[in-house]
């Protein structure tokens, strides 16, 4: 592309970089290793077409490195271009036979494209080479659901689903196998794990060469985004706050990390810069969902719950399919005492997405207060389908819950699911919990 093209939704950072790369390929005409960095830079802000042209060129002037076809194929089927991805992807596994991660990219590229007889031969040998890898057990099943092999499917699928689990695109094709198997009930306990997991846009494997291309944002206003994402899903919220307040002097006009300053502030009861950063989100762009609704959280947290209450109907008026904040605004009128109410957002919730976990857990708590045992026991079951480290706490409530109802040997059973979790994710102070609620038979 040309040195005087217009770059100027970059953002400064990536301005900077994309025209240091292009000018240092400039001044070496046809050396491999500087167009394919150039590209790099081009593909790290998603500039495709330009960076396809790049990687195509660099792939051309340096014929033997693996990464230059690797993400051109990325790249070209990102676009859509889907011989061009095939070709390419073919080239580097040809050029990299070893590493596995190219190939399983190759056996999906082939598998979108109809050809599904040859993807499932390279799954079938990455499988070999790596039986403990999930996304070669996972492009199998996917190959030979195409093929009509419904049974030889499922078990591959259920193989992935045993060397690691938590994927949501994996319990969908699951799903999907069993039904045509005619395990109907299986496959909506595996349609509920994944609408409870949500999308996931990686890929089930590490990716050395695109995670280079994404390292490239680091000093961007998205990589201090991101980081900052990191930390406070960690439970970091000084290094969260450090981060997103140098994202925002990355971009100053850019609202999003603005937003999630909003609940790092409220997560460390830095109440006055919460409300802060707040209404500076607010004045940046008025209708970020988003914003609304972790200021909405940020409320609940300090019992303002007319506050919470109004911020959540904000973020709904701008999403009405938010799930999220329909399930919190229950809970803000349950605080309010108004159970009738809340109820009516927790089913309308589940009408739409009827594996979401909390809207099932509140509304679980609703009806066991009111007596109405037999749906709770049904909303609790339904919380506890994906086994992480939040389920053990939802299976002490249950096990509680079955305790109540007279049934001693379902409430046994749930305290020892809750302990395997406890002990799995070194949550102590619930399995001291457990052992005085529920001892262990000696």
């Amino acid at each position: 592309p040309a040195l005087e093209a217009d770059f100027s939704a970059l953002g400064s950072h990536g301005q900077r970089l994309v025209r240091e790369r292009l000018e240092a390929a400039a001044r070496a005409p046809g050396e491999g290793r500087l167009l394919g960095r150039a590209g790099m830079a081009l593909h790290a802000y998603e500039v495709r077409e330009s960076a396809l042209d790049l990687y195509r060129q660099a792939a051309a002037a340096d014929p033997t490195d693996s990464q230059w076809p690797y993400l051109l194929g990325l790249t070209a089927a990102s676009l859509g271009r889907t011989q061009l991805a095939e070709d390419s992807l073919r080239t580097a596994a040809t050029l990299a036979e070893e590493k596995t991660f190219i190939r399983l990219r190759l056996g999906d590229a082939l598998l979108a494209s109809g050809h599904a007889q040859e993807a499932l031969e390279i799954f079938d040998d990455a499988a070999r080479r790596e039986p403990e890898s999930m996304a070669a057990h996972l492009g199998r099943g996917s190959a030979l659901a195409v093929l009509g092999q419904d049974q030889a499917a499922v078990q591959a699928l259920e193989q992935a689903a045993a060397v690691e689990g938590g994927y949501g695109p994996l319990y969908y094709r699951l799903a999907l196998a069993l039904r045509r198997v005619g395990r109907v009930r299986e496959a909506q306990e595996f349609l509920d794990l994944h609408a409870a997991l949500g999308p996931v846009r990686r890929p089930p494997y590490a990716d050395p060469y695109l995670r280079q291309v994404e390292e490239l944002r680091a000093g961007s206003y998205l990589h201090h985004l991101n980081r900052g994402l990191r930390m406070e899903a960690a439970g970091r919220f000084e290094e969260a706050v450090a981060e997103y307040l140098r994202a925002i002097e990355a971009e100053p006009g850019e609202a999003h990390a603005m937003v999630n300053l909003i609940s790092a502030y409220g997560a460390l009861g830095r109440n006055d810069e919460a409300d802060g950063a707040y209404y500076d989100a607010c004045a940046l762009n008025p209708d970020l969902e988003e914003a609304h609704y972790n200021y909405g959280v940020v409320l609940g947290k300090r019992q303002d719950y007319p506050g919470a209450e109004a911020a959540y109907r904000r973020a709904l008026s701008i999403n009405p399919y938010s799930s999220d904040a329909r399930v919190n605004l229950g809970d803000a009128l349950e605080q309010l005492g108004r159970g009738d109410t809340a109820e009516e957002q927790y089913r309308q919730v589940l009408e739409h997405r009827p594996g979401h976990r909390l809207a099932n857990f509140r509304l679980g708590l609703l009806l066991h207060r009111r007596g109405q045992v037999d749906e709770a026991l049904e909303r609790f079951r339904a919380a506890v389908l994906v086994r992480d480290a939040e389920a053990a706490r939802y299976l002490v409530v249950l096990a509680r819950a079955e305790r109540g109802a007279g049934r001693p040997d379902a409430a046994a059973r749930r305290a020892e699911q809750a302990r395997e979790l406890a002990v799995r994710h070194e949550q102590t102070d619930l399995l001291a919990l457990l052992n005085r609620e529920f001892p262990m038979s000696r």
